[in-house]
This record gives structure tokens, sequence and C-alpha cells, in this order.
């Protein structure tokens, strides 16, 4: 079939430009176009409301999701600082049998929820002994940790034993024999001292 110029007319107004098709419009026909896109309708009420739920529905379930996965992510973290059970070491020089410059061992331990703490005196596991902490209650306290820090808290220069337990610490004076737990009356007047 051949072309003509009849072929190439049209009832409507277009014009050639490049590749391109451009539409010859009329100013009405322009006005009265962006009138109908202005009269479209926009977004009920209800949708709105809908769409705002959506996304906050989307926010606690995000914030959720990072919660859940800090508290895995923390407990990973312990178990590969302190093991399971939840086992602490500490190495300091306290005065007990260290004649041959050998500071006492101490490690710390989350035994089914009982504090146990061990103290090799100058690193002679023969000469161990054993002090017996509090039972940890509550959800979860098989997983926590226990710290050990030694600090002279009475100045006798002998460091005390500092057992820490989350936000708590207990207080282990030390003898010349050992260690032994802090009174009432002991821990009132280190109190005082401070203030």
């Amino acid at each position: 079939m051949a072309v003509t110029s009849r072929n190439l007319r049209t009832n409507h107004p277009r014009q050639w430009a490049g590749r391109r098709l451009v539409r010859v419009t009329s100013p009405q026909q322009a006005l009265r176009r962006a009138q109908q896109q202005l009269q479209q309708p926009t977004a009920t009420l209800p949708e709105i409301w809908f769409n705002r739920f959506m996304w906050a529905g989307l926010v606690v379930l995000l914030a959720l999701l990072l919660g859940t996965l800090s508290g895995i992510f923390g407990v990973w973290y312990d178990d590969l600082r302190y093991g399971r059970p939840r086992v602490s070491h500490l190495a300091a020089t306290v005065g007990h049998e260290e004649a041959q410059g050998l500071p006492s061992e101490f490690m710390a331990i989350n035994l089914n929820r009982r504090v146990v703490v061990l103290e090799f005196p100058g690193g002679d596991a023969s000469k161990a002994r054993t002090l017996i902490g509090p039972y940890l209650f509550g959800a979860g306290e098989d997983l926590t940790p226990i710290t050990l820090s030694t600090h002279d808290l009475n100045n006798d220069a002998r460091p005390e034993l500092l057992v820490n337990i989350k936000n708590e610490q207990l207080i282990y004076i030390n003898q010349a024999d050992g260690f032994r737990m802090i009174t009432a009356a002991e821990q009132a007047h280190l109190l005082n001292q401070q203030q």
C-alpha cells in the first residue's frame, strides 16, 4: 500500500517535531484539563487515618523487633564473654599466702543462681577457699554475669573484695586468714566515712 498525503492527514491538528508527536491544544482546552486534574478526588478522611494507623503499627512492630533483637544480642554477647554458667576471673594481690610473688586468683561463678567465689591464695589451687554468696531470684537470673574487683575501703592496707551483680555490690572484708561478709555496723561506718 502506498503512502499518500491523505493518509498523513487527521482530524486532530498534530504536528511532527522530530520523533516526538506534539499535540497542539487551545488555551481553553489546557485550562479545562488543568481544572479537571484539580477536581480529581483527594484522599478522604478515613483513608488518611487508616494510613496513619498503618504507619504507627509499623513503627510499633519495628520497636518490638529491635527490643527483642537487642535482648538476644545481649545474651549472646554474655555467652561469648562469660560462658555458661557465667564465670569471671580476677588476679589481685590481697596479702593471702603470696610469698612467691604471685597474686591470688579469684573466680566468680553464677552456679544455678547461686553466687560462688573461689579464691586460690597465691595462685595455689591446693589451698582453695570458697565464699558462698546469695541466691539470685527472678527470671533469667541464671544468666546474670558476676564480676569482681578489689578496693581498700577501710584503709587497713588490705584490699576488700567487691562482688558486682547487676547494680548491686557485695563487700567481703579482707582479714589475715581470708575474706568475710561485711557486717551492718561496718557498712554504716563506711557510709559515714564516704559522706
